[in-house]
């Protein structure tokens, strides 16, 4: 019975696929407020859903002309955690939620490393290990909102061991989570702010397997994508030629060992 309902599933997502910017529609989450970690909230831009970021900023004349050769990643700033999201009254019941959260911003950080570095040869610059070296482009990021997964929700789609989004739609229940990150780009370590992305994500709709789901495993996904995205999007000539993706991944076995292989 569970093979059966697990095929059928399958093949109604694969029918889906040819539907991807509806469903790109659907279950793109709202962006959350703008914090005070990135400037000209006037000047932003806001993304249609075709654009992986919600809200978009870039004096392209300065970062062309700043000639810059390197790149380096500044450590995830948790300090512009709105107050009042989910991840408060979650944390209050949570013995481990500082470490979790340290535990999710060093990820993070590893996750825009690895992505920029694997971009450096697109975007014409070396990663680094200092803000200090000459005519560096910084990177640096906060994660602004937190609603963690809630392994319960993801039990109304199960098929064995297996969340099946189709079977979470179901009972109104195939997300549950969301992570928002700003970054905002400036030339050297207090030189002026150049370009700003901002990103909410709702958990991806994915076949995801309980035994490796922690409160975090959703973020990081998500975190892992925004990071490739927005390094991708040093090496493109216009924001609009970035490609969100599709909404919905099949298969995930995730691990933090997934970023060895980025």
């Amino acid at each position: 019975m569970f093979k059966a309902k697990f095929v059928l599933v399958l093949t109604a997502l694969l029918a889906l696929v040819g539907c991807k910017s509806t469903l790109t529609s659907l279950l793109r989450a709202d962006p959350v407020p703008l914090t005070d970690f990135v400037p000209h909230h006037e000047k932003l831009r806001r993304m249609d859903d075709s654009c992986p970021f919600h809200y978009y900023w870039a004096d392209l004349e300065a970062f062309e002309s700043a000639n810059l050769k390197h790149i380096y990643i500044a450590p995830i700033e948790m300090g512009y955690l709105q107050k009042g999201n989910a991840w408060d009254e979650f944390a209050k019941n949570l013995t481990t939620a500082e470490e979790d959260l340290q535990d999710l911003a060093e990820y993070a950080r590893l996750a825009y490393y690895k992505a920029f570095k694997s971009q450096e040869e697109a975007i014409g610059a070396t990663v680094v290990d200092s803000p200090d070296v000459p005519d560096t482009l910084v990177v640096e990021s906060a994660i602004v909102a937190f609603a963690p997964t809630k392994a319960g929700v993801y039990a109304a789609g199960m098929v064995g061991d297996w969340f099946v989004p189709c079977l979470g739609l179901v009972t109104d229940a195939i997300s549950s989570g969301t992570i928002a990150v700003e970054s905002r780009a400036r030339i050297g370590k207090d030189g002026p702010i150049v370009a700003v992305v901002t990103d909410t994500e709702n958990d991806p709709d994915a076949l995801i397997s309980l035994s490796k789901l922690t409160w975090t495993t959703s973020a990081k996904i998500n975190i892992k994508r925004i990071a490739i995205q927005t390094a991708t999007s040093c090496s493109v000539d216009k924001m609009e030629d970035l490609d969100r993706g599709y909404p919905i991944e099949f298969i995930s076995t995730f691990s933090d060992a997934d970023l060895d292989k980025m």
